[in-house]
């Protein structure tokens, strides 16, 4: 690790949101494969309500392409689609077309003061770096979204194959931009992003949501906050 503090950013919930929730995006992938399908979003929500369980905290391995991570990452989302009747051949052209259907930039909704609150970071001479629970596509997302001039990095569970709140991913993340262990992590998940990082030894910010004793602030404050204390820090 380094010595220099730089602020790390969470990205889904906190910088941008999708519209959508996976039972409609799924739909949309098997309408892109074939649109003349007919399909029940509240039946793909009950077969999808146990979630995404090879997504949990311990990650699902690191992959050199972002195919087989896909593949190894979708078997829910497969099992979702046959389970209502979609045929085996549309569901792997379905899940053919979902990682550019779920990264496609204008499915995603930049949140309120995501720039301004990167440009404050930046102007006060501190690096800004995405970490993510995300598949492999994250940073061609966070350049489409006119953020790549603001970020020094993109860094994504999927690239690490261990995901946040896990001490790993925090401590390989401070590793691989060289910075120092009291860095910022800011982000709207007081467990994956706020514990994770408290864990690790790094100060932390939550932003958008409070959940029991924890406050949460918006991001313009966030990095307001972040640049006075590194102010005070510097006297």
């Amino acid at each position: 690790m380094g010595n220099e503090r730089m602020v790390f950013w969470d990205f889904d919930g906190t910088l941008a949101v999708r519209e959508g929730s996976w039972p409609t995006i799924l739909r949309e992938a098997v309408l892109a494969a074939d649109p003349t399908q007919t399909l029940d979003v509240d039946k793909l929500a009950i077969e999808l309500r146990g979630g995404f369980p090879q997504w949990g905290p311990q990650g699902m391995g690191a992959y050199s392409r972002a195919s087989d991570w896909w593949a190894a990452a979708s078997p829910v989302l497969v099992d979702a689609c046959l389970s209502v009747g979609v045929d085996p051949a549309l569901t792997r052209h379905a899940m053919a077309e979902l990682p550019s259907l779920y990264y496609r930039p204008t499915a995603w909704q930049i949140l309120p003061g995501a720039r301004e609150a990167l440009q404050t970071v930046s102007r006060a001479g501190l690096s800004n770096v995405v970490l993510s629970n995300h598949a492999p596509e994250l940073p061609g997302l966070v350049d489409a979204l006119g953020f790549g001039p603001l970020v020094m990095r993109t860094i994504t569970s999927a690239s690490l194959g261990v995901e946040k709140p896990d001490s790993v991913m925090f401590k390989t993340a401070l590793h691989l931009v060289g910075a120092a262990r009291d860095s910022w992590m800011i982000g709207d998940n007081p467990v994956a992003d706020i514990a994770g990082a408290r864990g690790v030894g790094m100060r932390a910010v939550l932003v958008h949501r409070s959940d029991g004793p924890v406050s949460a602030i918006t991001l313009a404050d966030a990095a307001a906050h972040v640049v006075a204390e590194e102010a005070a820090g510097a006297r």
